[in-house]
Order: C-alpha cells, then structure tokens, then sequence
C-alpha cells in the first residue's frame, strides 16, 4: 500500500481541484487501494509559486502548479501564455495532446526540474476584468496596473503599455478590492468561482491566452514506483486528463452566462476588427518570448502554428 500527497492551491470545488479528486478516486478504484490519495486543498500546505520546489525537493509527492511557473527558468514552458497564440480550442487541443511534439518536449525540459508531469489541465481562456469603465482598446491599458501570471503575460502587457504585477491565483480577490492592480487577469470560471465579480465591474472576452496547469510528481518517487504502480497512475491521470479537456469549454462558457445573467458585472464582447487591434499591438510578446527561450522558444512557436 502506498499513500501519495498532493498539494493544490484551490478547492476541491473549483474545476482543476475537482479533478484532481476525480484521479484520487479512479487510482484508488483501479489499484483496490493499494495507491492512496491524499489531497491538500486550499493552498494550506504550499502556494501555486511553491509547487515546483516543493516537488522537486521531495517535501511533497505531487502538486498542482500553473506552467507558467516553470516560465522563470525554463521560458520555453511559457508559450501557452503568449499573446493570440492558440487562436482556437482546436489548436490549443492539438498542441496540449500527450502524443503533440509540443506537449512531449515542455515534459522533457520540466523533467531536467526534478519534477515529472503526470497529467495536465485544460483551464480554459483568459480574459481581462476592470472596475468603473470598460476595455475595448489596447490603448485602454496605458499606464495601468495588471495582474499577470508570468513573464509571457507580462510581456503582452508591456507590448500594450500596462504594467505587469504577478499576484498568484488565491490572492486576486483582495488584490482586486485593495486596488493592488487596476487591471484582472484570468478565467471566467475563476471570476464565478472566487467571486471576483463582487470587486471588478467588467469582464472583456479577449481569450488572448490559455490557462494549462500541470500535476507534477517528484522524479525520483516515479522512477521507485513498480511497472503495475505507474500504470494505474498513468491510466488514472490520463482519464482525468480526457474529463477535465472535454468539459472545459462549456464551463468555461457557462461561468460566461453565469456572470452575464446572475451578477453585477458586465460582459463585454468585442468585435472582429477590436480583436485585431489586440492582436496587433500584441504582436512584440511574441518576439519577446522566442527572443527569451531562443532555439527552443522558435522551435515550439513553428510547432503550434502548423497547426493554424
């Protein structure tokens, strides 16, 4: 019998925390309990930014981390945060896919961490949230402060004139309240979920990045595991891995609706023609990012766009 602990930042009833009780649940039923499945919910044992030390030291067995905190020291990993990247599900499927080229050389360059990912994510798109005025424009961000993930949304808000601050996931409601930044940063099932729409007025569907987190495992804890532990542990994270990426964009779709229909805060929806705007302006993040995580930083944006 062997118990596994996994730190993660959320709840078990946010989208990402419940699917990680989904695998708790399927390993525990496929292994007749030899594998147990402790989960630590909440951020009470370690933050988001903590995860991959955490894990690569052996303090924790596994743990739940945004890949964009891989970004610092292995830039490479931050492609999914790169500005108008992914301009569809369809293509964030293909290069997220466990057999995409994409997805198999992030693995490899997280792996040399010590840390080695079982499954991952699909959070869905991130939009920008304000108070008092909507944004339309990228000229809206000049001079404002915005809560950024990493350093490829970082860049996109330099590209357009913002000033990037990076506050973690659990802390954005009080950021928001506080005025700790005038600008949001994330998901629509995030604003539902830790009632952001309580602190900020509007929400601006740009969907100019997409949310993948990982659930990582200590290298060395997967290398002692026997051949029959690591494929209960595979086949578990792989059927989680289906659930939570078929059912994200209607979620995602829902907290949409949700927010429009139940709450105060507003939903804006931009044109065609505002869109390019965005894409435009943003275009200098993504020199920034090949220009950061050189040969392998090109060789994943040449990747992802055969798959246009």
């Amino acid at each position: 019998e062997r118990t596994l602990k996994v730190s993660i930042q959320v709840s078990t009833k946010h989208p990402v925390g419940a699917n990680v009780v989904y695998f708790k649940e399927k390993v525990e039923e496929i292994s007749n309990k030899q594998i147990k499945v402790e989960v630590y919910d909440s951020a009470q044992l370690y933050k988001g930014s903590e995860i991959p030390q955490a894990v690569a030291s052996g303090a924790i067995d596994m743990g739940l981390v945004l890949i964009d905190e891989y970004a610092g020291t292995i830039p490479a990993t931050g492609i999914f945060s790169v500005a108008f990247m992914f301009p569809s599900y369809e293509v964030l499927a293909k290069a997220a896919a466990p057999e995409s080229p994409i997805r198999q050389q992030i693995d490899e360059m997280i792996r040399k961490t010590g840390t080695r990912v079982v499954w991952w994510q699909d959070y869905g798109p991130v939009q920008l949230l304000s108070k008092k005025e909507p944004l339309r424009t990228p000229a809206d961000m000049k001079g404002k402060k915005v809560r950024v993930l990493g350093k490829p949304s970082g860049d996109f808000i330099n590209a357009v004139g913002g000033i990037p601050v990076k506050i973690g996931g659990s802390e954005q409601f009080i950021a928001y309240q506080r005025g700790t930044v005038d600008i949001g940063m994330t998901g629509t099932t995030a604003i539902q979920s830790r009632k952001l729409y309580e602190v900020m007025d509007y929400v601006t569907i740009t969907n100019h990045a997409q949310t993948e987190f990982l659930i990582v495992m200590n290298d060395k804890l997967w290398d002692s595991l026997s051949d029959q532990e690591k494929e209960w542990i595979t086949t578990a994270a792989r059927d989680a891995e289906q659930t939570i990426r078929s059912a994200t964009k209607d979620e995602n779709l829902q907290s949409e609706e949700f927010i429009r229909s139940q709450t105060k805060m507003q939903v804006v929806n931009l044109t065609p023609e505002e869109i390019k705007a965005w894409q435009d302006a943003a275009a200098p993040a993504v020199d920034a990012f090949i220009q950061e995580a050189g040969e392998d930083g090109k060789r994943l944006v040449e990747e992802v766009r055969k798959l246009y």
